[in-house]
């Protein structure tokens, strides 16, 4: 039963204990900061050229990538029970293993995109008169209904669910298997559960604000009239006040990251709690063969549809070859009769020779005469 599933995981309030793993907390911010610093770099290197602000954003991408990771394999570890792992052994395995959730993503990608390839084909097969609209009557509700699902599984499973199933240390395959037995199995408990989890984060979030901004007010109220007027940023350099102000600055975006990233660490923490609670009772194995079941299915119409496609086009290449050579000795054939023609038009007027006439009296007269034989006349 969902209720009975939503009262077992009453352990989600310990994600609130994330706050205290100060390892954690240290690590979060030192990777904000390097993260901060890197983009800060890349920013100074603008006016040189802006390839180097995309390269350096992408690095300040990494650091913050491979560090929350590290913080998420830490949380982990609690969650499951066990002591959180030094921060040094957090960063080597998240280096190591981090890169699974690209992988994940990747694959989850290459499933939604043919999942659409296969309904475009269906749909194709749709418009076959009398027999398409009475197919799309049935394939239309099935595609709302699991297209509705699977795109509902994005922010509810797939994205809050990926990296706790890399910190638990689950490969690729098993991690987009578990996704799956989750979207199957376990939707609605993960939505709850999840909401739950943020509003959590959010309600910490917001105390830790509100804390924070009462003690700023009580704070700077009490400064100014000893230390000067705390407000005006500008005035670094400028006096004692200008200093004095400066100091507030960089001490309060300090202590407001720290505080910020305690809310994040809850968000992590329960997100793996969640994790583990959805994959409690489920028969891995079982569904991790029927994933490969499906793949294998996928591979082998897949292999089946580039075959035909093969077997098509070497049909069509030797219907255009049959018809070059047919085209080819049709025109041969029609050289050859048009040499006949010319020749047959030639050769009566060489074969014939014209008639001898007299030049004087036009009387007939052989080739070997020399007079005429009428008139008496040489011929030569």
């Amino acid at each position: 039963m969902l209720s009975q599933q939503i009262k077992d995981s009453s352990t989600l309030l310990d994600s609130i204990d994330a706050m205290r793993n100060w390892r954690a907390v240290v690590l979060m911010l030192i990777t904000l900061v390097a993260a901060g610093m890197v983009m800060g770099l890349g920013t100074l290197l603008a006016g040189v050229s802006y390839v180097f602000v995309a390269l350096f954003a992408l690095a300040a991408y990494a650091v913050v990538f491979y560090g929350a990771n590290a913080v998420g394999m830490m949380l982990m570890d609690e969650a499951q029970g066990q002591p959180s792992r030094p921060i040094v052994d957090a960063v080597l395995h998240s280096l190591a293993t981090s890169h699974r959730l690209l992988l994940v993503y990747a694959s989850i990608g290459g499933l939604y995109l043919a999942a659409l390839l296969a309904l475009a084909l269906i749909l194709v097969v749709c418009k076959i008169p009398l027999l398409g609209p009475l197919l799309y009557a049935v394939v239309f509700p099935a595609a709302v209904v699991l297209f509705g699902v699977a795109l509902f599984a994005l922010p509810t499973v797939v994205f809050p669910l990926s990296a706790p199933s890399v910190w638990a240390g689950a490969t690729t395959r098993e991690c987009v298997s578990q996704l799956i037995a989750i979207a199957r199995r376990r939707l609605m408990l993960v939505v709850v559960l999840m909401l739950a989890v943020a509003f959590l984060a959010g309600m910490v979030a917001l105390l830790i604000g509100s804390i924070l901004f009462v003690g700023v007010a009580v704070t700077a109220g009490v400064s100014a009239p000893i230390l000067g007027n705390l407000d005006g940023m500008g005035n670094f350099g400028m006096g004692s006040a200008g200093a004095h102000a400066a100091a507030a600055g960089f001490g309060g975006s300090v202590l407001f990251a720290a505080a910020f990233t305690l809310p994040g660490l809850v968000y992590l923490r329960g997100a793996s709690t969640v994790y583990l609670r959805a994959l409690d009772g489920l028969d891995l194995a079982s569904e991790q063969a029927d994933v490969d079941a499906h793949l294998e299915y996928a591979r082998h119409k897949a292999r089946a549809m580039q075959g035909q496609a093969q077997a098509k086009a070497q049909q069509v290449a030797e219907r255009a070859r049959s018809a070059a050579a047919g085209a080819a000795a049709t025109a041969s054939s029609t050289q050859a009769a048009d040499v006949d023609v010319d020749a047959t038009v030639v050769r009566p007027a060489s074969a014939t020779p014209a008639a001898l006439q007299c030049p004087r009296c036009a009387a007939a007269v052989a080739p070997a005469d020399t007079y005429c034989a009428a008139c008496g006349s040489p011929l030569r």
